[in-house]
């Protein structure tokens, strides 16, 4: 498909700016003023086109002075546990784990398909382009991405606490999700949740096939506790002392790290992906986002799992990030609107390591982009769109989500291999039937 966005508001480089953007098949061909004459007019020749303009292009779409913004970058989440959302409420980290983990065991390999399908739907919805997705099941989970046409990174690894696995599983692993068209990340769960023989082995597996390496780290105050009591360190000291941050790094949370943790992981230039919501639903605490950023740590934000989020908005967790550190450091003027919507775009672009594919609005970047309606009563008045983004705009502003220049979501209607009502009528099924388990 060859589409021109014309007049737009664009955000990009920290602004916005009016323009259109062009985008042929997959890949972002033309940012800036008045596509017909400094694109379609210039380089008429080399598309080979000599008949009106509205021939060159497949569909032409007035954004009329909306938003047109690179996707949002989900930097962690645990899509499949869409299902479960609600089932374990109003509990802290770990007794929530203990009611968790054996709903999740319960789950069939179609619950899991249609339960990702039904995120994946939502992040559709949510303007969610791209996601880091930490969960096991590979042949569902990457056979629900595929049907949806979202992108992503997929773990392989230990996404499950306390399970081992052979070195020819990760090979087989990596084989498979290469194979079917997506990149990879070596991930464990957690240092309370994988052996150290597992990390061993995850670093040498990371470091062999030259691959990014992910984990939960320093989420609770019990985490920290009882690593330092068992090792004498911090999670974060722990992950430098098994070498983790050998390899680019991405953790996620770090609500508990220390500064000299923060030292650490600047040293290393390690990613953070932080996830409001769910730490202060699960009463994790609150990251200190500030410090980080201080540090020159890249920042990128994550929703977590509907089990513990109960929503893929990242309007909300862009709120939440940008307000969050303004309360408890008694500071209105730190962490900026147009820092958080970079850390919900480019820099978790940069967190998976696709800072070439997406992430901006650039010429040459492949075209994961969403438009936002600015119309509604709580968009108004427009002193500053980049402002309102971040403090006003909801999830149900999105009315165009569009990934590898495909739309797989416009005005209402989602685009996937299968339709909305026969993914909610299936997890009507799956959910009454966990219902008699529990």
């Amino acid at each position: 498909m060859k589409i021109w966005f014309k007049n737009a508001n664009i955000f990009n480089d920290n602004k916005i700016v009016k323009g259109d953007v062009v985008v042929f098949n997959d890949e972002i061909v033309f940012v800036g003023e008045d596509a017909e004459t400094n694109f379609f007019k210039v380089n008429r020749d080399s598309i080979k086109e000599t008949t009106l303009i509205n021939s060159i292009v497949d569909r032409v779409i007035d954004v009329k002075g909306n938003i047109l913004m690179s996707g949002f970058v989900n930097a962690h989440a645990h899509t499949p546990s869409t299902i479960l959302r609600g089932m374990a409420d109003d509990m802290s980290l770990h007794d929530w784990l203990d009611k968790i983990i054996p709903l999740e065991k319960s789950l069939t390999d179609e619950d899991i398909y249609y339960s990702t399908l039904l995120g994946l739907a939502e992040y559709a919805k949510a303007g969610i382009t791209c996601v880091e997705e930490n969960y096991s099941r590979l042949h569902s989970v990457v056979k629900a991405y595929k049907d949806s046409g979202l992108r992503a990174r997929i773990s392989i690894g230990f996404p499950d606490v306390n399970v081992d696995k052979s070195e020819f599983s990760l090979n087989e692993e990596l084989k498979f999700v290469n194979e079917n068209g997506y990149d990879a990340v070596c991930y464990a769960h957690s240092l309370y949740g994988t052996s150290l023989n597992n990390f061993d082995k995850l670093n040498t597996f990371a470091k062999i096939n030259n691959l990014f390496v992910s984990t939960h780290i320093s989420e609770t105050l019990k985490e920290v506790g009882d690593c330092s009591v068992e090792f004498g360190l911090t999670p974060v000291e722990q992950l430098e002392y098994l070498g983790f941050f050998d390899r680019p790094a991405t953790v996620y949370h770090c609500v508990h790290a220390d500064k000299d943790d923060i030292s650490l992981l600047a040293d290393y230039n390690v990613n953070v992906v932080t996830c409001p919501s769910s730490n202060l639903k699960l009463a994790s605490g609150i990251a200190p986002i500030f410090a980080l950023q201080n540090a020159g740590i890249n920042i990128a934000i994550g929703t977590d799992g509907a089990y513990s989020n109960n929503s893929y908005d990242m309007f909300k967790e862009m709120f939440l990030v940008a307000t969050l550190n303004k309360a408890i450091l008694y500071n209105g003027e730190i962490i900026k609107a147009h820092e958080v919507l970079n850390m919900a775009t480019k820099n978790g672009a940069k967190a998976l390591g696709l800072e070439n594919k997406v992430g901006q609005i650039k010429v040459g970047l492949q075209a994961d982009l969403i438009l936002i309606d600015t119309n509604g009563i709580h968009n108004q008045p427009k002193n500053n769109l980049i402002s309102n983004l971040v403090y006003s705009t909801k999830s149900s502003d999105v009315y165009l989500t569009m990934v590898k220049g495909k739309i797989i979501y416009e005005d209402g209607q989602l685009f996937f291999n299968k339709t909305l009502d026969e993914i909610i009528q299936k997890c009507e099924q799956i959910r009454k039937r966990l219902l008699t388990q529990t």
